[in-house]
This record gives C-alpha cells, sequence and structure tokens, in this order.
C-alpha cells in the first residue's frame, strides 16, 4: 500500500499531510481516486507532480504497492 505525502496548498485541501492509501494501478489513476476522494482539491489536482521515491514520474508509472508517493503543486516564485 502506498503512503501518500501532500504538500503545500496539496495538504490543506486533503486536511492531512500524509496517508496510506489501499490503491494499486497507474499514477493517472491515483490522481483520479485523489480527485473523487477530496473534491475540494478542484482543478489543482490536475496541476500537480508526482514523485515516487524521490523521483518524478509520469501518469502512466505504475505503482508497485510498497512505495512514497509525494503529491507536489506547481511552485512559483523568485
Amino acid at each position: 500500500m502506498p503512503r501518500v505525502i501532500y504538500f503545500s496548498v496539496v495538504r490543506e485541501g486533503a486536511g492531512r499531510s500524509e496517508e496510506d492509501i489501499e490503491f494499486s494501478g497507474q499514477v493517472g489513476d491515483l490522481r483520479k481516486l485523489l480527485k473523487e476522494r477530496y473534491p475540494q482539491l478542484g482543478d489543482i489536482i490536475e496541476q500537480v507532480r508526482f514523485a515516487v521515491d524521490n523521483e518524478y514520474v509520469g501518469d502512466d508509472y505504475s505503482l508497485r504497492g510498497n512505495e512514497t508517493v509525494a503529491v507536489i503543486p506547481p511552485v512559483s516564485g523568485g
């Protein structure tokens, strides 16, 4: 079961900093699950990047089930 860690506005929208989610499949499917589970995230979930075990991955990455998945919103600043 992946451990999902939320940052910044995603953490605020999810109401938690991390959780273990009963899930297997691709990162894109996890994105859809999070959108359903936390509708208050709105469109921001479409803009986040996912990192699995400290490596950025695309929506087609298949989770094995025991990874740490970071949900990272867009960052701006200078």
